[in-house]
């Protein structure tokens, strides 16, 4: 039995879910995929799959090997590729998790750049929400929006975000548009939670070195950035979010800022993360270099919109720390002081 083989075979068919999808991946015949696989599972003496008339799906056994498999079949091709021709295009599966936002504002507009840039590279996204789905998923790469956790990854930053307060034009009608801070106080406003568990009802502001915290009022969270800005251009309240979805809300004219004379603190940043053992992975390497072009343009369709450019934001002191309502938890620390 071609061992190499019966793992790429068994790798393709539990990420397609299928041994047909596997066997035109490779053009070959299914009952080639077939077989192959099952001369695996007899020689490792555990059955990889269930099969059905509805299709296939792994048991637990086949679980546990596809976690070693893959990453098995992804370090043999990055030895292929780096033992290859000089100048040899890099070829294999890439599999990425993303913030969802961030893909569909940012990274799939563009990833057709990519996919004809590099068309021996097939990409596997998955939408994840936290870092820990690094090894969970088990990702090569994960694309979000935050502060990167104290572990052992490489991080490679890819933007600083802002943050920009707003709300439909009916709205500020209706509400009115706050002049100052503490007039939010006065609004709905939409929360996002952060991914590790913050709701953030805590906004902070700066204008000549004065800064002004206010605890705004909500029953409105979300995970999701996405459902949030939506939700504000339906009316629903001001939203707190950071530029790089809110470019497109406020050059339609569905979202209108306020307070932009003030500088709204505690932007995260956008960057990627990949496990040490992938730093010399070609495909880790050319999709990094590809969000960097894709990031690099977001500088130059902001700028009119968001002002000039904010150093690198250091890590708030609820972050990692805080689960509940950011105000509640300052509020706690006080009362405890």
């Amino acid at each position: 039995m071609d061992k190499l083989r019966a793992i790429q075979y068994f790798n393709r068919a539990a990420e397609s879910g299928s041994f047909a999808a596997a066997a035109r991946f490779f053009d070959v015949s299914t009952p080639a995929i077939t077989q192959l696989v099952g001369a695996l599972e007899r020689s490792l003496g555990v059955t990889l799959f269930h099969r059905t008339t509805q299709g296939i799906s792994l048991t637990a056994d086949g679980e546990r090997y596809y976690e070693i498999s893959h990453k098995v079949a992804a370090d043999l091709g990055d030895i292929e590729q780096r033992l290859g021709p000089r100048g040899a295009k890099p070829r294999g599966t890439l599999t990425v998790g993303m913030s969802s936002a961030l893909g569909h504002y940012w990274v799939m507009p563009r990833i057709m750049r990519f996919l004809a840039r590099y068309p021996d590279i097939e990409l596997v996204f998955k939408p994840i929400v936290t870092i820990r789905e690094i090894d969970e998923k088990s990702l090569d790469l994960a694309v979000l929006v935050g502060w990167p956790p104290e572990r052992d990854l490489v991080v490679r930053t890819l933007a600083q975000t802002r943050l920009v307060v707003c709300a439909p034009p009916q709205y500020w009608a209706r509400e009115g548009m706050p002049q100052e801070p503490e007039a939010l106080r006065d609004h709905h406003c939409l929360i996002l939670r952060s991914s590790g568990g913050t709701l953030l009802d805590r906004w902070t502001f700066e204008k000549n070195g004065e800064r002004r915290t206010i605890d705004v009022k909500t029953r409105f969270f979300s995970d999701d950035r996405t459902w949030l800005a939506e939700a504000a251009c339906a009316g629903a309240g001001v939203v707190r979010m950071t530029d790089y979805i809110m470019i497109h809300y406020l050059s339609s004219g569905r979202l209108v800022p306020a307070l932009t004379d003030w500088k709204v603190l505690e932007a995260p940043m956008i960057f990627a993360a990949y496990p040490p053992s992938q730093r010399r992975s070609k495909l880790v390497r050319v999709f990094v270099d590809f969000l960097v072009e894709a990031f690099a343009e977001l500088e130059g369709e902001r700028t009119p919109l968001s002002g000039s450019a904010m150093p690198r934001v250091p890590k708030p002191d609820w972050f990692g720390r805080t689960h509940g309502r950011h105000s509640a938890y300052v509020a706690r620390r006080r009362k405890s002081a």
